[in-house]
């Protein structure tokens, strides 16, 4: 059985060429639950958080996550890294720019039996937005282009 680490490197590896079907061997996808705070409202099963990775890859299809530090302990994960793309298509309803953003991304991962249940990561979406939109976004602005079409929770 994969380890803690073996198991969500192998999900972030997977995530970085956009192969959901390869993600899902990493997941128990009857128990699993995510939240991605600042682009899903609280938290969703597997199929919602899958529909949620399809909608920023199209807003930034060069998504890429890379890990700088990672610990495990039993069936927990840390990691802090970044998370960098360009804006180059509609990312939940905001125009393309076409520019780059670098920010500062955080994640909790729960494994049980060698399978993500839980996960919990972060994103740095303000500077973020700076950088693609030239100028910070209004918290009316922000939560208007990502709550856009996500489930009621």
């Amino acid at each position: 059985m994969r380890t803690a680490l073996e198991t969500y490197r192998g999900f972030i590896d997977a995530l970085n060429t956009y192969d959901l079907e390869r993600a899902a061997d990493f997941v128990d996808a009857g128990r699993y639950r995510e939240t991605c705070i600042g682009y899903i409202r609280g938290m969703v099963d597997w199929d919602q958080a899958r529909e949620s990775m399809r909608k920023v890859w199209q807003g930034l299809p060069d998504l890429r996550v890379d890990l700088v530090h990672i610990a495990s302990s039993g069936d927990y994960v840390v990691a802090h890294g970044s998370a960098h793309g360009s804006a180059t298509g509609r990312l939940f309803g905001a125009p393309a720019t076409g520019r780059r953003s670098e920010a500062n991304f955080f994640d909790y991962a729960r494994v049980a039996d060698g399978l993500i249940v839980e996960r919990i990561q972060q994103s740095d979406i303000f500077t973020q937005m700076r950088q693609m939109y030239g100028k910070p976004l209004g918290l009316v602005g922000l939560g208007a282009m990502f709550l856009r079409n996500q489930p009621n929770r």
